[in-house]
């Protein structure tokens, strides 16, 4: 198992120590689209894989009269290119032997939320990137589809003021945010052999915040 990422967290790095080998991390910047192509190909990465999670975000919490190109650019590079980058790689070493692609994207691609359209829009880009990815490559037994993430307890919502996040929690049926394990286990879900006929199709995970 291979993993890709700016740095290591904490987390990853438990995770790595207890995996006996089992799991490399590299450290890439993955808003350098042409050295994130070369350096996936330059270490093998591709050689064996059979599944692959997208999950390369950052948020961008800003009206869009306000966003600069620069902060504008580095969302859709992290968010959309590069994902779609890898995935490139990724369906290439799969070719021949199938696999499963899981994009993680958020609700931000389905409701409306102020103050995050540049971020909406990537993440909306990725749920229609997939759904073509699927018909592509399903005569290739690749399979390709979305989680579709609500507010989880993360880094980006750790920033948010305790009366926004009261109001999420608020309109949100389960009225609690959510784990990042119960969207990691929906993600090994459609990894799995068990959802060999799921593809094209998005998961939505947001404790009823968009029912």
């Amino acid at each position: 198992m291979t993993t890709l990422a700016r740095t290591e967290s904490a987390d990853l790095e438990r995770l790595r120590n207890h995996s006996r080998g089992r799991l490399r991390f590299f450290a890439v910047d993955l808003t350098n689209t042409a050295a994130l192509a070369q350096f996936f190909r330059r270490n093998a990465i591709g050689d064996s894989l059979d599944g692959f999670v997208g999950n390369a975000a950052i948020g961008g919490h800003s009206i869009l009269a306000l966003a600069c190109n620069s902060d504008v650019e580095k969302i859709v590079r992290t968010n959309l290119t590069a994902n779609i980058v890898l995935a490139r790689e990724v369906v290439r070493s799969m070719l021949n032997r199938g696999g499963s692609m899981v994009f993680v994207s958020s609700i931000a691609a389905r409701v409306g939320l102020a103050g995050l359209s540049v971020y909406a829009a990537t993440k909306g880009g990725l749920v229609s990137f997939s759904r073509s990815l699927a018909c592509e490559y399903g005569r290739r037994q690749i399979r390709s589809n979305c989680v579709l993430a609500g507010f989880m307890e993360t880094e980006m919502t750790r920033a948010l003021s305790k009366t926004v996040k009261l109001r999420i929690q608020n309109r949100t049926a389960l009225k609690r945010l959510g784990q990042v394990s119960e969207v990691a286990e929906v993600v090994a879900f459609l990894l799995s052999d068990a959802a060999h006929y799921v593809t094209g199709t998005e998961v939505v995970v947001d404790g009823g915040f968009t029912a």
